[in-house]
């Protein structure tokens, strides 16, 4: 028996070391929202978040993270209010910080420099918010996420209490909890006071990123739904930085204009020799990047170009194609082979993510980080090689544009990479930029004046989306609200065109230029015209191959691919060898090609590629109900956020 008694002993000292280190895990012991739904429509809310800290990621305190955009009932984005009125610490005065961006409020409790002791706090956090009751036909209702589902602390209990105005009585009530998009309803709700109050209480301890979702249906009048003033006062609290930006736009866009006239201007162009290479050194991504004068659209063409170009040597696999591309590199070596700088960006990135990439929006970071990689080495390899930048001339567009981005930003709230990527996000101003660019290109003959109004229909259009002018009209519904977002949006793309169109090329940049377009010339020619060419290699699987990567990157990878198609078609009815024997590019793995499709297949690869360079977030829709269609979910509703420790 005395034997025994070690093990025993040693047992309960696991056990007990067991039982300590799960107390001594940091969570949330309650979360407690009391949400006082005024007479006119906004919430006082009142959260008691009790938390026990043991000095890992709560230190200093906690901090709360607020969600303030949300898409309206037309489906434009909207801004929520949020007002911080009180916070305090086990009772006492708390020191907090709010910082904003474009979507979210986060307020941090604590002081930089105090640190906690281990134990438990019990911080209460007081703000007013608007705009967050949903008006129905047949009811009115709040749907209130209460806890947010982005929390990294189990939450033990959660509790919301909806004190509805005077008056207000629940007709219906539901609660759902666990991870974002959950319809689990592991909570309890009690009506008192006739109906008026509703707690709702989990049942269950809820997991980090779980949360407490409640909804509340009344009925109408008790809250008098917006007035046409009241809706007006929004708007302009979403819009009103809208009016500094586009005045900036316009002074900037007229002032690249002014200087572009001046120092901008190409010299005149050399004779164009058409040509089926280029001379040793200039890559396909090199190529876009003379031709365009830097990279388009953040380089993802040049990418593209550059991923075939090595795929087309055996480097890499590309796969799947369209709504997501996989890029996997392959066991040639890379030994005694010296790449052009932006392949050589793209391999490394490739290897750092273990030799493949899933490009979708769930990898947007991986994607933004290897165009990051790819334009900086782009840019320390060739600025200023192949033409001017005239940065004199440069600077003022600049500050006016840096002045008027700040003041719009103390207004809108935009994060820095919300601006880094409004070009993205833009359609219209996409479109218009791009049109711009290529018939700035193609045409010959009064190239100013055609461009001068080119850019004046893009002046007109950019001031009339945002400046508010189309509110209240009919309009309205084809172009969408105007946006804080929008003008930005015209300020970037404005700059990176005249950053374009303002350098002035080098002679070496003149001269590739020049060779460039007989490239360009080559590969878009009919074939008859082609084959008249005096020394003109014969088309083949190999040929259009090699060359497929630089008519990518100077974007006539269609005609080039529809060429090969016509000459496979004619090549496999004579019975070519090399032909018939073509079943598609050696280095795609992705859904199969059609070989007798293989122009179609081809021409739209770049485009499939770039398109699938693009990620996005959802927004809440205060349209949605918690009740109707069985569209309520965790997550859901006004509110919601999150936190964590600092």
């Amino acid at each position: 028996m005395l034997r025994g008694i070690p093990a025993f002993l040693l047992a309960c000292l696991l056990l007990a070391a067991s039982a300590a280190s799960s107390l001594a895990a940091e969570e949330i012991l309650l979360f407690r929202s009391d949400v006082d739904v005024r007479a006119n429509g906004d919430y006082l809310v009142t959260e008691t978040i009790r938390v026990n800290a043991e000095g890992r990621d709560i230190r200093r305190g906690i901090f709360r993270d607020f969600p303030v955009l949300f898409e309206d009932e037309n489906g434009n984005t909207a801004r929520a209010g949020f007002e911080l009125i009180s916070a305090t610490r086990d009772g006492r005065p708390e020191t907090t910080r709010v910082v904003s961006n474009e979507s979210m409020v986060r307020v941090y409790l604590g002081k930089e420099d105090v640190f906690l002791s281990p134990g438990v706090y019990s911080y209460q956090l007081t703000y007013r918010t608007d705009r967050q009751v949903r008006f129905f036909d047949d009811h009115d209702e709040v749907y209130w996420n209460a806890t947010g589902t982005e929390w990294i602390f189990p939450i033990r209990k959660a509790i919301a209490v909806i004190d509805l105005p005077d008056g207000g009585s629940a007709q219906d009530t539901v609660a759902y909890t666990g991870g974002y998009g959950s319809q689990a309803q592991n909570a309890t709700a009690t009506l008192s006071q006739g109906g008026n109050v509703v707690t709702f209480e989990t049942t269950r301890a809820l997991g980090p990123r779980e949360g407490l979702t409640v909804a509340v249906a009344f009925q109408k009048g008790v809250i008098a739904e917006p007035s046409d003033e009241q809706k007006f006062a929004w708007y302009l609290r979403d819009n009103i930085a809208t009016l500094i930006a586009v005045g900036g736009v316009t002074l900037v866009t007229l002032y690249y204009f002014f200087a572009w006239m001046r120092v901008g201007r190409d010299p005149p162009a050399g004779v164009m020799v058409p040509r089926w290479d280029l001379p040793k050194g200039v890559s396909p991504a090199l190529t876009h990047y003379i031709w365009n004068k830097g990279l388009k659209r953040k380089g993802f063409p040049a990418i593209s170009a550059a991923a075939i170009n090595l795929a087309v040597k055996g480097y890499l696999e590309l796969g799947d194609i369209g709504d997501t591309i996989t890029i996997k590199r392959t066991d040639k070596p890379l030994t005694g082979e010296k790449f052009p700088v932006g392949e050589a960006a793209l391999l490394n990135k490739i290897a750092s993510y273990g030799g493949a990439l899933i490009v979708h929006k769930a990898n947007g970071t991986k994607v933004k980080s290897l165009a990051s990689n790819f334009s900086s080495a782009m840019e320390r390899e060739h600025r200023s090689v192949f033409y001017k930048a005239n940065m004199g001339w440069i600077i003022p567009g600049v500050f006016v544009s840096a002045v008027t981005a700040i003041a719009t930003l103390a207004l809108g709230n935009l994060s820095d990479d919300t601006i880094g990527l409004i070009v993205f996000a833009t359609v219209f101003g996409g479109i218009v930029t791009i049109i711009s660019i290529t018939i700035a290109k193609q045409l010959r003959n009064g190239f100013a004046g055609k461009l001068q109004l080119v850019f004046s229909f893009f002046v007109f259009g950019a001031i009339l989306v945002n400046s508010g002018i189309l509110a209240g009209t009919s309009v309205r519904d084809m172009t969408g609200d105007p946006m804080v977002i929008g003008a930005l949006v015209t300020l970037a793309m404005v700059n990176v065109l005249f950053f374009f169109l303002m350098g002035a090329p080098t002679r070496l940049g003149r001269q590739r230029t020049d060779e460039i377009e007989g490239l360009k010339r080559y590969l878009t020619v009919a074939e008859k015209d082609r084959m008249n060419m005096a020394g003109a290699p014969q088309m083949s699987p190999q040929h259009f191959e090699t060359l497929l990567p630089y008519a990518v990157a100077l974007g006539v990878e269609k005609q080039w691919s529809k060429a090969f198609q016509a000459w496979l078609a004619t090549a496999v009815a004579a019975g070519a060898a090399a032909a018939v024997a073509y079943h598609g590019p050696g280095w795609y793995r992705g859904r199969g090609i059609d070989v007798d499709r293989i122009g179609d297949t081809m021409g739209n690869l770049a485009g499939s590629m770039s398109n699938s360079f693009t990620a996005s977030l959802p927004k809440p829709k205060s349209s949605s109900s918690g009740f109707s269609g069985g569209g309520g979910f965790s997550g859901g509703g006004g509110g919601g956020g999150g936190g964590g420790g600092w």
